[in-house]
């Protein structure tokens, strides 16, 4: 299996954006050295004016913590992914979303409107009382298939 920076997607601790690596090393974004939360650089000045430099991984049950933003390392994140993907630790929900093989464009009909029907499952991250961080596929409401994200502890 190859795996590369364009690959692995990482979200800001902050806002929440989503990003594949490739992009977010050229975008400038960095990783706390303290809890190794990624955030963006928007989100960095946004710390440091209104927070005081408090990192808001707070809101992940992280102990506060001054933010130490050091660059993001490539490698180490490639060969966690790697390692990760080869003890079976992604499960299937995961792995068909970024895993598996995506479909071609003449395979794919645009839908007729442009909002989704009912029908439709929505892939989404939720933070569940008992679980933490959980990806959630859902059909009209309720859900089909979850998974926690990250490990357990």
């Amino acid at each position: 299996m190859k795996i590369d920076l364009s690959t692995v997607g990482i979200s800001c601790v902050a806002c929440g954006k989503k990003i594949n690596l490739e992009e977010a090393i050229h975008a400038g974004w960095r990783q706390c050295l303290t809890c190794q939360f990624f955030i963006d650089p928007n989100c960095i000045e946004i710390v440091k004016e209104t927070m005081s430099g408090v990192c808001p991984s707070f809101s992940q049950g992280v102990t506060r913590h001054p933010l130490q933003p050091v660059d993001v390392p490539t490698e180490q994140i490639l060969i966690f992914v790697k390692d990760q993907y080869q003890q079976g630790l992604v499960g299937n929900l995961i792995d068909s979303i970024f895993y598996s093989q995506s479909i071609r464009p003449e395979e794919h009909t645009p839908p007729s409107s442009s909002t989704p029907s009912e029908e439709e499952s929505l892939t989404r991250e939720e933070i569940w009382k008992r679980y933490g961080l959980v990806l959630v596929q859902r059909a009209r409401g309720k859900f089909q298939a979850w998974e926690k994200v990250g490990t357990t502890s």
